[in-house]
C-alpha cells in the first residue's frame, strides 16, 4: 500500500481470512489522518474479488466497487453529525437480502460513534444476531464513544504508528510527495505524526501562509511595522492559520518545559525573542490565551482589526518591546 503504517494491519486481516476467521463485525478505529478509510477500501476491494485474493481490478465486482456503487456494499454516513435508528433498521433488510454478485453483503458505518441510542441498541440487535453472510465494518475516531457492548462483540482493529514507523514518515513525506525535510518535518509536528493531516498540509501549502503569519508578528513585535499594519494584514488569515499559531506556541511551551529535540525545526526570529524573555512560560500562555480571544471573535461583530491590534499591543509590553 503507499501507506506503509497501513501493512501491519492488512498482513493481520489477510491472516485471519487465509484461517479461516472471518469476523462478522469489525471495528476500525484510530485518530484522524492515520488512512482508516484507505485501509478499509483495501479490505473490501479483496473480499468483493473473485479472481484473486488481493483485489484483480478486472472482474465484474472490482470493476463495479471501483465505480462506486456495488450493490452487496452499503454505506451509512451520519446525517447533521447523526446516525438515527431509521438507517440501521434500513440495515438490517439490507442484510437479509440475498447477495446480488459477491460471496457477502458488506455493510460500512462512518463515524460510528455519531449512533444516537435509539440506533445503537437496533445495531446491537443486529450483532447479536449476525447474518451468516453479512459484514459489517464500523469506522470511528473514538472507540470509546461506542457502546461497551457493541465493542465486545466486533474484532478490534486499532490503527495506529509504532515508534519506528514514526521515524520514517518524514522522509515517506520527502520521498513521496517532493517536500523539503525542514517542511516534512514542521507538518508532522503540527498535525501530531498524523500523516495525511501532515500530507493535506503540505499540499495545500498551509506552512507557506502559516510562516507570512509569523513573519506578520514578529515585525510588529519587533517594531518593524506598525500595529496598525500589522493588525491589517493578520485579518486577511483564516481561523485555520490562527489556530496553527495557537498550536505553534502551545509546541514552543511543551519544548521548553520537556527541553524536546524536535522543537529545533520552530526556529522563526519570533520564538528566539520569546526564549530570551525571564518569563518564558508566561509568556507563551499570554499570547496562547490572546490568540483564543481573537479566535472566539473572529466571526462576531466586533471589529478583528481592533482586537488584534490590542493582541499586538499586549504582547509587545509582555516582551518588553515597546518600541
Amino acid at each position: 500500500m503507499e501507506y506503509f503504517w497501513l501493512k501491519k494491519h492488512l498482513d493481520q486481516w489477510r491472516s485471519a481470512i487465509e484461517n479461516n476467521h472471518k469476523p462478522q463485525a469489525v471495528i476500525i478505529s484510530g485518530a484522524v489522518g492515520l488512512g482508516k478509510r484507505a485501509l478499509l477500501q483495501q479490505i473490501l476491494a479483496e473480499l468483493l474479488c473473485r479472481q484473486s485474493d488481493t483485489f484483480c481490478g478486472q472482474c465484474q465486482n472490482c470493476l463495479l466497487f471501483n465505480q462506486g456503487h456495488h450493490p452487496d456494499v452499503s454505506h451509512i454516513e451520519p446525517e447533521n453529525n447523526l446516525i438515527k435508528v431509521k438507517v440501521i433498521r434500513e440495515l438490517t433488510q439490507f442484510f437479509t437480502s440475498t447477495p446480488h454478485c459477491s460471496d457477502h453483503k458488506i455493510a460500512v458505518i462512518n463515524q460510528a460513534d455519531n449512533m444516537n441510542t435509539a440506533a445503537a441498541n437496533s445495531l446491537l440487535k443486529v450483532l447479536e444476531e449476525p447474518p451468516s453472510r453479512g459484514i459489517l465494518f464500523l469506522l470511528t475516531d473514538v472507540k470509546h464513544q461506542l457502546m461497551p457492548t457493541i465493542r465486545s462483540r466486533c474484532i478490534n482493529m486499532d490503527v495506529r504508528l509504532s515508534q519506528n514507523e514514526k521515524k520514517q514518515l518524514a522522509n515517506w513525506l520527502i520521498e513521496a510527495h517532493g517536500n523539503s525535510a525542514e517542511n516534512a518535518e514542521k507538518a508532522l509536528l503540527f498535525n501530531d505524526f498524523q500523516p495525511l493531516l501532515a500530507m493535506k498540509m503540505l499540499q495545500e501549502n498551509q506552512l507557506t501562509s502559516f510562516d507570512e503569519m509569523l513573519d506578520c508578528l514578529y515585525q510588529a513585535a519587533n517594531g518593524g511595522i506598525s500595529v496598525t499594519s500589522s493588525a491589517k494584514k493578520l485579518t486577511e488569515f483564516e481561523e485555520s492559520s490562527w489556530e496553527l499559531l495557537q498550536r505553534y506556541f502551545m509546541l514552543v511551551g511543551k519544548a521548553r518545559m520537556q527541553q524536546e529535540s524536535t522543537i529545533n525545526t520552530l526556529t522563526h526570529p519570533l520564538n528566539q525573542i520569546i526564549k530570551k524573555s525571564p518569563k518564558v512560560f508566561h509568556i507563551i500562555i499570554k499570547i496562547t490565551e490572546l490568540v483564543q480571544g481573537v479566535m472566539l471573535n473572529l466571526n462576531t461583530q466586533v471589529k478583528s482589526q481592533l482586537l488584534i491590534e490590542s493582541m499586538l499591543v499586549e504582547i509587545k509590553n509582555e516582551l518588553n518591546l515597546r518600541r
